[in-house]
């Protein structure tokens, strides 16, 4: 798969606890840097803000995702492919 192909996972295909154990699974085989990183590492932002808005300011988890749909445009385009 060459860069230019890569697509980034939705971050709902994994927990944020299985999202942080991959990223310290590649850590500790010394791979910090590189688009899985990348991919990971986004994945847990995504996580992070969904944990804010829900559990943080109690924002509907319907809604929630609708306004990360904005925030993280890029995720919504990767569940529209």
């Amino acid at each position: 798969m060459t860069a230019a192909s890569y697509v980034p996972a939705d971050p709902r295909t994994r927990s944020a606890k299985g999202w942080r154990a991959r990223l310290g699974a590649m850590a500790s085989r010394g791979e910090v840097d590189g688009p899985r990183v990348a991919e990971a590492k986004a994945a847990l932002s995504w996580w992070k803000a969904r944990g804010l808005l829900v559990d943080d300011l109690g924002v509907d988890p319907v809604r929630a995702e609708s306004l990360l749909a904005v925030i993280f445009p890029e995720v919504a385009e990767t569940v529209a492919r």
